[in-house]
């Protein structure tokens, strides 16, 4: 036979043994629960019995005899009957039938009981009646200051008791047949689940290598197609087997992920490329314009010349602007790591509004500061403080003149936050947010307090705040409101003292 036939045959065999041995211990039980049932419900009949017995020979003022007992015969069996509700007789002691509730019931039943009664031994009787009842015949001595002056004989029901054990029996053979067949079931799964994981693998075997090849490996799949769970020798096989997979697959993966990061960031540099092209074509065609002008003119219109020397200047100066912010996107973007200390984001906060207040004067805006006590993260002082710079510059160039600019700092359960609040003419498209964080990326509806923008701002502020490890988003609020808020990590060295 096959390992799984043995194992199936086994254990079948096992439960099938402790099956069958708890089936006859409950029905031992069951039996031996009716007997004592019933020897303690006859106990209490015969007391019963002895006791009317007495009281009736004393109420007619009879003697403790034979002769007594038979001349009350008749009215003892009557009484003890409506008390009891079961047929009862009286006998002599050598066994004569004197009186009986039902004399054919008693006339018919030859049982072993009434002999032992006539020995002085209290004994009963179990019998199934023709139609399927189970009744117990109990006899007992009458004795009376130690004589014995008869015999008393009584018929109980027990059907319901033994209906009941009968059902019981029943219920556990059920339950028994039912425990073993799902005994059968499991040995045949344990069985199965010890073969099963070596014939998965030399089927998935063959498909790994044409998968490999065709570029469509999935480790995850082959870990469900495989259906490990077991920590015997073939399980550790099948899990180093899936180790295995799951490294060739995660080195697919990242080959993947970088051929779509290559493609992305190409796709970013002819983006950024054409943004940067269009951005300095504009100004470069404006002064070449100018200056062909001023070349045909000379200095014939001094009114003109001025004009055209301030507008050459001017657009000079906002290239120079749109080159700077070029060099400091380069030089973020190639900066992996920076030397970082804690930091007091609601010092650095006070410092900017303070510095900006002169500019927001100038469109008769009110910047208001909002912050906890101290608030630290780990990061540079020099690069949370052109964040904030950003912020609040953006907020007073784009927003509605004369009114309040909010600038908070508030730390919450594991992070930091700052946030700018502003209120502006037109709100930005919810759908056109999270673009704004692109380079020379300019809302078309945006109307800006100064001239010049390149859009670079929000872009510088995002590669700030992701280097520190933050997230940085803007939304629209009620009332026409925007805020901008960048989230760090808290720095919990600094709320333990140790600054």
């Amino acid at each position: 036979m096959s390992i799984r036939t043995k194992m199936v045959v086994g254990l079948s065999g096992i439960f099938g043994c402790l099956l069958l041995l708890m089936n006859l211990f409950i029905a031992g039980n069951i039996r031996t629960t009716n007997e004592q049932y019933i020897n303690e419900n006859l106990i209490v009949i015969e007391n019963n019995g002895l006791t009317y017995a007495k009281q009736i020979l004393i109420i007619n003022s009879l003697d403790n005899n034979e002769e007594s007992f038979l001349q009350a015969a008749d009215e003892i069996t009557r009484q003890l009957s409506s008390a009891t509700g079961n047929p009862v007789a009286a006998y002599s002691r050598n066994g004569a039938l004197l009186e009986a509730t039902d004399a054919a019931l008693f006339s018919q039943a030859k049982f072993d009981d009434l002999i032992f009664a006539m020995q002085n031994r209290s004994a009963y009787t179990l019998d199934t009646t023709d139609d399927g009842r189970t009744v117990a015949y109990f006899s007992y001595p009458v004795t009376v200051e130690g004589n014995v002056v008869g015999l008393l004989r009584t018929v109980g029901d027990y059907t319901m008791l033994y209906t009941q054990g009968m059902h019981t029996m029943n219920f556990v053979t059920i339950i028994t047949v039912g425990m073993f067949c799902v005994a059968l079931v499991l040995s045949v799964l344990l069985s199965q689940s010890i073969t099963a994981p070596i014939t998965r693998l030399a089927t998935l075997s063959g498909n790994i290598a044409r998968n490999v090849q065709d570029n469509t490996l999935d480790s995850a799949r082959v870990r469900r197609q495989l259906k490990i769970d077991s920590r015997d020798e073939i399980g550790k096989l099948s899990k180093d087997y899936l180790n295995m997979i799951a490294k060739i697959d995660q080195q697919v993966k990242t080959i993947n992920a970088d051929k779509e990061e290559l493609r992305r960031l190409a796709d970013y540099r002819k983006e950024l490329y054409d943004s940067v092209t269009h951005e300095l074509k504009t100004p470069l065609t404006s002064i070449r314009g100018y200056a062909e002008v001023l070349e045909e003119n000379g200095f014939t219109d001094p009114e003109f010349f001025a004009k055209g020397i301030n507008h050459i200047k001017e657009e000079s100066d906002r290239m120079h602007s749109m080159v700077v912010a070029l060099l400091e996107m380069s030089k973020l973007s190639s900066v992996v790591d920076f030397p970082k200390e804690p930091v007091d984001l609601v010092g650095i906060a006070v410092e900017v509004c303070q510095a900006m207040q002169f500019k927001a004067d100038k469109y008769n805006d009110i910047l208001q500061l909002v912050a906890d006590n101290a608030v630290h993260i780990l990061g540079n002082d020099a690069k949370i403080k052109e964040i904030f710079i950003n912020l609040v510059d953006n907020a007073i160039k784009y927003g509605l003149p004369g009114k309040v600019i909010t600038v908070g700092v508030e730390q919450m359960k594991d992070s930091a936050c700052i946030y700018v609040v502003n209120r502006v003419q037109q709100p930005v498209p919810d759908g056109e947010l999270a673009r704004l964080f692109e380079p020379f990326y300019q809302h078309k509806d945006g109307e800006a307090k100064e001239e010049g923008s390149a859009g670079l701002g929000l872009s510088i502020c995002r590669q700030l705040v992701e280097q520190h490890g933050g997230v940085i988003s803007m939304q629209n609020i009620k009332d026409n409101g925007v805020v901008v808020s960048a989230g760090f990590p808290v720095y919990r060295a600094a709320q333990e003292g140790e600054l």
